[in-house]
């Protein structure tokens, strides 16, 4: 194992640097939570989701409704983060024509399928009629993988920054953790810019055509993969300490003690945007709350989960097939249950108990499919 917690530099064509095991088992946890998410979606009566059912009492609607709501203040940063810290490796490794080409094979291929053909056909159990080219139409979209279109843009600008300052010499700086003024800087100024976005784009914003559910989450999303080049460059995973770790649980738990109450305070409509104190809070909680959890999560894996049996690293290997077709198996095992007269709690743990291990298990025989690998 490496003395030095930082990785070599890389250079174009070099190896790839030391395999992060508790990155993957972070990935695999976002995973994991991306399945759960969209089966309490579907249960929640949100109508966002492909087959929607409604929760069979309020107590039952409101406790998926705040699950899907904590979920999606910070995991989809994380996911972002992630990518971000594995960005420039890449780009090392390879320069910027093999990193695009690399790019749009393993995000634009499955990205071009599920939009054309993949979304039409999930949506084949609610055709509201017309000719076959406008139902057509209406049912093309990114579905789940506005995530994977959000990060081709995301890898496209990175390569394109760094053909821009090609000549500038990198500047090497010691492997530490970044000091907590710092991190509290960073969530001071992602939450303004997060308050200003949604006085135009509140939350439940839809895009049209890319179907970009949670466009007012967008500077979260920019910021942590931009945080993940930076840390890549800095050491930052690798220097996370445990009091670091503590720091950011305290950080999340704050926000959630103190924003929060004052940002539901004034109800859902002032919470969502467009400009009032209740959404100036509400940003401040999640802003604190993404990059708190991030941290304390960080840390967590880091020292206790750095390391993989024959398990986790199947896990890890199929995590991004699962994202890929996750949406089928939740909305096949949906609408297989549909006329189990099961209460919402019992029907959501029996999909998740399912769903999420098939998931895992066909994962496997997708990617020995005869080219599927290559991109999966």
């Amino acid at each position: 194992m490496r003395t030095d917690p930082r990785p070599a530099p890389p250079t174009r064509g070099s190896a790839s640097p030391p395999r992060l095991w508790f990155a993957d088992n972070l990935r695999i946890l976002l995973t994991s939570l991306v399945v759960l998410h969209h089966i309490a979606v579907m249960y929640s009566g949100l109508p966002l989701w492909y087959y929607v059912e409604p929760p069979t009492g309020a107590a039952a609607g409101a406790v998926l409704a705040i699950f899907v709501v904590v979920n999606q203040a910070w995991f989809m940063g994380a996911f972002f983060l992630l990518s971000g810290y594995f960005t420039p490796g890449s780009f090392d490794r390879k320069g910027p024509g093999a990193f695009l080409r690399d790019r749009l094979v393993r995000l634009g291929i499955p990205l071009v399928v599920f939009y054309f053909v993949l979304s039409p056909l999930l949506h084949a159990g609610s055709f509201p009629g017309g000719s076959p080219l406008e139902t057509y139409l209406d049912t093309i979209g990114t579905g789940p993988l506005w995530f994977v279109l959000a990060l081709l843009v995301f890898d496209v600008c990175y390569a394109a920054f760094r053909v821009a300052v090609a000549r500038r010499a990198p500047r090497e700086r010691a492997a530490r953790p970044p000091a907590f003024p710092m991190v509290l800087a960073f969530v001071a100024v992602l939450a303004l810019a997060t308050y200003a976005l949604r006085i135009v784009l509140p939350s439940g914003t839809w895009v049209p055509g890319i179907d970009f559910p949670s466009s007012a989450y967008l500077p979260q999303y920019a910021a942590f993969f931009v945080a993940g080049a930076v840390a890549y460059r800095r050491g930052w995973f690798l220097t996370v300490t445990p009091r670091m770790g503590w720091a950011g649980f305290g950080l999340a738990a704050g926000a959630s003690l103190v924003f929060l109450p004052l940002a539901l305070a004034g109800g859902l409509e002032a919470w969502m945007g467009h400009g009032t104190l209740s959404s100036l809070f509400f940003a401040l909680w999640d802003s604190a709350f993404a990059v708190g959890a991030v941290i304390a999560l960080l840390a967590f894996f880091r020292r206790r989960l750095d390391g993989q049996g024959p398990l986790g690293r199947y896990l890890s290997a199929h995590a991004f097939t699962v994202y890929v077709i996750h949406a089928f198996v939740v909305t096949a095992a949906g609408l297989a249950l549909g006329a189990l007269a099961w209460p919402t709690p019992a029907k959501f743990a029996l999909v998740a108990a399912v769903a999420l291990p098939a998931c895992f298990a066909l994962a496997g025989p997708i990617r020995r499919l005869p080219g599927v690998r290559r991109v999966l």
